[in-house]
């Protein structure tokens, strides 16, 4: 079969190394023009990614992705690992709380991968396209599809030009135009929902200078937490780099000064958990301070009892968006590009019935995400902005299990833990930790006698005062 990938970021160069393994042709559209780095050094040096926003943030390659790769694509596995990106097993860190912590067979699925995006990026483009089959035209902009016979047959460039395809796969990202594309050509259109994550990112890249660790690992693959009006979290890279992302709210005025690199520096010392990584002598930044918003819990997916586009078929963000603070963006795409890959070997025929098999399998992999992106996020909003504005936070009523309560029990029962871990990783449904009358009767149990301590972090007081302090008291005219 030949396919179009209109994108050629990870989604997109997974895809078509996937599909190319199951013997189809995939021509891959970006319209970066610019040439990618040559060598892997290159990349990992700063490539500049206009295209691709968060491409300079932070990333977790969870679970549910890192096995994909090393079971169906184990070429880009190793070729990651020898490019020095680390092999973690979250089983290995537990929280010392916990006790005598005994292993189960389940446990040897909480893998993860440690790598700055770029590198992964990299060894994947360079995997996927050397590939037979594999082709990508670079400095071409997608503006529409051609569709004959109620189906779409190919892609309309910037320049006029047209290309046919069997199938046509949407890889570009939350910034897809593929309700435009459809609804030119006269074709089915998903409907769409959305609702703002209401947070902004900051990220910092750094190299440990130490020949160990200098502050705690409380997350096996990084460390960080979640505190009354901001979130922190280190994320381990490849070799000895980390980087560091704070989370605030949009309009949380105080904090629009982090884009700067004293202020940021300073919200990090003013978090204990985090200040030994940044401290002198420790590690050294090497890149500046990337900022990133307008983040949304999006759906496109398709009804699979509805009207459909035929021959086309988004993937990944293309169709559901979740707030990237929960790292299962790369590992979704994964799981949802061998979705496609299963729906046609099994349903080689592009007709009603392939679309609406693709749908419902879409539907099934990516509606729970986003539905505890949703609540997480309210709950953590509403716990800031109460902060922000002097009140005090909503609790959750009584017996209702929330991220936080589940995160707080997971440090005093080790199945909660267990469990909270494989939610995390994409490995189960967020059902079987949320709406599971076991967890909930042992979070209750875990939670009687009071919350744990909390992790060193800053109170919104302390944090103000550092990011005002270097930011020369100028937080409001950041704003």
């Amino acid at each position: 079969m030949k396919i179009i990938a209109v994108g050629a970021s990870v989604t997109g160069l997974a895809a078509a190394a996937a599909l190319a393994d199951a013997g189809h042709e995939v021509e891959l559209v970006e319209r970066e023009a610019a040439a990618p780095p040559s060598t892997l050094d290159e990349a990992a040096g700063g490539w500049v990614r206009p295209t691709v926003p968060q491409a300079a943030h932070s990333h977790a390659f969870g679970s549910r992705g890192t096995n994909l790769l090393r079971d169906r694509l184990p070429d880009v596995y190793e070729a990651l690992v020898a490019a020095g990106a680390g092999k973690v097993n979250l089983a290995d860190f537990p929280p010392p709380m916990l006790g005598d912590f005994e292993r189960t067979p389940s446990d040897a699925e909480l893998n993860m991968l440690t790598s700055r995006r770029s590198v992964f990026e990299w060894v994947l483009r360079d995997r996927a396209l050397a590939r037979p089959g594999v082709s990508v035209r670079s400095g071409a902009t997608v503006r529409g599809v051609v569709a004959g016979g109620g189906r779409v047959t190919g892609v309309r460039l910037d320049d006029g030009r047209e290309i046919a395809a069997d199938l046509v796969l949407d890889a570009s990202g939350r910034k897809t135009a593929a309700a435009q594309w459809l609804g030119a050509a006269g074709l089915p259109v998903p409907e769409q929902t959305s609702e703002s994550c209401r947070i902004t990112y900051y990220t910092r890249y750094y190299r440990r200078l130490t020949p160990a660790p200098p502050g705690p690992l409380n997350r096996g693959f990084g460390a960080g937490g979640l505190w009354d009006s901001y979130t922190a979290v280190l994320f381990l890279g490849d070799g000895d780099t980390f980087s560091i992302s704070l989370g605030v709210l949009p309009d949380d005025k105080e904090m629009k000064a982090l884009r700067t690199e004293e202020a940021f520096t300073a919200a990090i010392r003013a978090t204990p958990l985090l200040a030994g990584w940044v401290a002198p002598g420790n590690s050294e930044p090497i890149s500046p301070v990337y900022a990133m918003g307008g983040l949304d819990n999006s759906s496109r997916l398709a009804d699979p009892a509805g009207d459909l586009p035929v021959g086309f078929y988004g993937l990944g963000d293309s169709v559901c968006t979740t707030n990237p603070a929960y790292g299962r963006g790369v590992s979704l795409a994964l799981a949802h590009i061998f979705e496609l890959v299963d729906t046609l070997a099994a349903h080689p025929t592009v007709d009603r019935g392939q679309a609406a098999r693709f749908a419902g399998a879409s539907k099934a992999l990516l509606a729970p995400w986003l539905g505890e992106s949703i609540a997480n996020d309210r709950g953590r909003a509403g716990l800031w902005e109460a902060t922000v504005k002097g009140g005090r936070p909503q609790m959750p009523p009584p017996g209702v299990v929330t991220f936080g309560t589940v995160v707080a029990a997971s440090t005093k029962d080790v199945e909660i833990w267990r469990r909270v871990a494989q939610v995390m990783m994409s490995l189960v449904s967020p059902a079987e930790l949320y709406a599971n009358d076991e967890i909930k009767e042992r979070v209750g149990t875990a939670l009687a006698g009071g919350p744990p301590p909390m992790l060193p972090g800053a109170g919104r007081a302390d944090l103000v005062a550092a990011v005002r302090a270097a930011s020369g008291g100028a937080t409001e005219q950041a704003a």
